[in-house]
């Protein structure tokens, strides 16, 4: 099975150049950041790393970043769990369950949390959609697109 790692450059924790990120494809979905101060040029070993983490479990999900968080969706531990880190250190804050694992060819998440003030949403393979507090973890509510809702999944990547 897959395991994703973490990898992360001073570019991006930089106090005076950390924009939040809150989801997928960035603030505005277009994949653009308005970030000032960046180097034009890297030198030939790269940025230093600032931090790494590892263990975020398998999967496809990108990261959401706002404050001093940042989030992504990985399977371990025999599930599918929301996972927060520190944005300064990458040492975990909290994980929260979002459903059962997806155990095909490739395995996890295909999703990316987004965030919205304080709090988080996340959607897992099996279409269970949760919203979390970002500082807590803590659920304050759960819907399953297909039981709740009647969705269907038209393909074999399943829901993201």
């Amino acid at each position: 099975m897959t395991r994703t790692a973490l990898f992360v450059s001073t570019l991006l924790v930089s106090p005076v150049a950390a924009g939040d990120w809150p989801g997928w494809r960035g603030q505005n979905r277009d994949a653009l950041s308005h970030e000032a101060g960046l180097l034009q040029e890297w030198p030939a070993s790269g940025p230093p790393l600032a931090w790494k983490a590892i263990g975020m479990g398998a999967g496809f999900s990108g990261v959401a970043v706002a404050g001093n968080h940042l989030f992504t969706i990985g399977d371990r531990s025999g599930a599918q769990r929301v996972i927060a880190l520190d944005r300064r250190d990458g040492l975990e804050v909290w994980s929260a369950r979002i459903g059962p694992p997806w155990n095909d060819e490739y395995g996890g998440g295909r999703g990316t949390p987004t965030v919205d003030g304080d709090l988080l949403f996340a959607l897992g393979t099996d279409g269970d959609l949760v919203c979390l507090e970002i500082a807590t973890g803590k659920e304050r509510w759960r819907k399953n697109l297909a039981r709740d809702f009647g969705g269907a999944v038209m393909t074999g990547w399943k829901w993201s």
